[in-house]
């Protein structure tokens, strides 16, 4: 899991969003990868470094991720994922 991922959670149940609880829960069952930058940047460049592919419903980020040549898993509906090379 990178780490800007784990601070980005951290921000979210800080405020008391809905769910945050739980993702962090679930995050923190995974290794911690760092990451340099914050955000997307930080999860971007995780990826990059690992060779690993991301999941994220954010269309500008699915481009951001593809055009950097990350694989992006993208949720098609409740049971299903779309995967779109990078």
């Amino acid at each position: 899991m990178p780490g800007p991922v784990l601070g980005e959670l951290d921000r979210l149940v800080a405020r008391g969003e809905g769910g945050a609880v739980l993702a962090r829960t679930l995050a923190g069952r995974f290794p911690t990868v760092p990451g340099r930058g914050r955000g997307d940047s930080g999860v971007l460049d995780a990826a990059r470094r690992l060779g690993a592919a991301v999941v994220t419903a954010d269309e500008r980020f699915q481009a951001r991720l593809v055009a950097a040549g990350v694989p992006v898993l993208v949720p098609r509906d409740r049971t299903r994922l779309e995967l779109r090379a990078g």
